[in-house]
């Protein structure tokens, strides 16, 4: 049901030129069949005009669907039905006409509920699109403004106190995540490199923690994936790193994360990796981080895969997703 939905929404809707082409294809095909299987056709024959009145309504709009079976009938009601060329019908033909019309005025009144339901959402979803855009935006901008307040505080303390040192320590921090929450929220990231994206959000991630001299490496095929499979994977990403940071180089000054991307004819695996000690051993049995992995599981089911993770060296997580 919601592949149905998806691909409705995406019919080319209201275009009259196209609602009146395949209204005119389908009409002209109907009245080819009725004329060629004869009085084989009678009594059903109106019906095969409904698939004109269908589409021309569907990709046309309701008035050229209107149209479109305004024609039908008056050519079903004329030459369909002996006499030929009168408007006169018998009782079965009448019976005939009426559910014909019956049903053509069914199919556009569904056809118009559809229309306004779908163009309804879709105005919906454009305005949640936009205040969460103006949200993103103003997350980024309050992260900025309170590195620019703790840029003040330190040039009030002096360069020489390690309050100043700690505050400028913060401060880079907060302009370092900002830049991954506009990095994360950036609709031009589509038209990056994949490769060259990732290393980028990687990067800032670690700029931004305990551990600056950690090494990364980043390695991925040149993929493109939608605006929203490359946020699921960018989130995926930014998640399973920060992990890594936080709990793989303690009491460690260096060390190395890998991020690596393979796979071909639109199924590809994801692998980010450290060299730390590895998952505890009563990883995944407690609820400690139940929130996290279910957000993680969340993420990797919108890709079409699921998230696993794997014992040693170091500790691995592997996502297989569809692009």
């Amino acid at each position: 049901m919601l592949k149905v939905s998806s691909v409705f929404r995406k019919l080319p809707r209201d275009r009259p030129l196209l609602g009146l082409a395949a209204g005119a294809g389908f009409f002209a095909l109907a009245s080819a069949l009725r004329w060629l299987f004869g009085g084989l056709s009678e009594g059903f024959g109106p019906m095969t005009f409904l698939p004109a009145i269908l589409l021309a309504g569907l990709f046309g709009g309701i008035r050229i669907g209107l149209a479109v079976a305004a024609v039908c009938t008056l050519v079903a009601w004329v030459l369909f039905f002996p006499p030929y060329g009168t408007f006169t019908l018998a009782t079965p033909h009448v019976i005939t006409m009426g559910i014909f019309i019956f049903t053509a005025a069914l199919e556009l009144y569904v056809i118009r509920g559809l229309n306004v339901a779908i163009n309804d959402l879709s105005e919906a979803r454009e305005r949640s699109s936009t205040l969460f855009r103006e949200l993103q935006h103003r997350v980024a901008n309050n992260l900025q403004f309170v590195a620019a307040l703790l840029m003040r505080r330190r040039k009030l303390l002096g360069p020489d106190t390690a309050a100043a040192d700690a505050i400028a320590s913060a401060q880079a921090r907060l302009e370092t995540m900002s830049r991954v929450h506009r990095r994360l929220h950036d609709p031009s990231s589509i038209d990056q490199p994949l490769q060259d994206y990732l290393y980028g959000l990687c990067t800032d991630l670690i700029q931004a923690s305990d551990s600056p001299q950690v090494r990364l490496e980043v390695q991925s095929p040149s993929i493109i994936l939608s605006l929203n499979a490359l946020m699921s994977l960018s989130l995926i990403v930014a998640e399973l790193v920060t992990n890594s940071l936080k709990h793989a180089f303690r009491n460690r000054e260096d060390g190395t994360i890998s991020v690596t991307i393979s796979g071909a004819a639109g199924v590809h695996t994801l692998r980010v990796a450290d060299d730390g000690p590895g998952l505890p051993a009563d990883f995944g049995k407690g609820h400690k981080d139940s929130l996290g992995q279910g957000i993680l599981q969340s993420l990797a089911r919108q890709l079409g895969g699921s998230l696993v993770f794997e014992r040693g060296p170091g500790a691995v997580a592997r996502l297989d997703f569809h692009s």
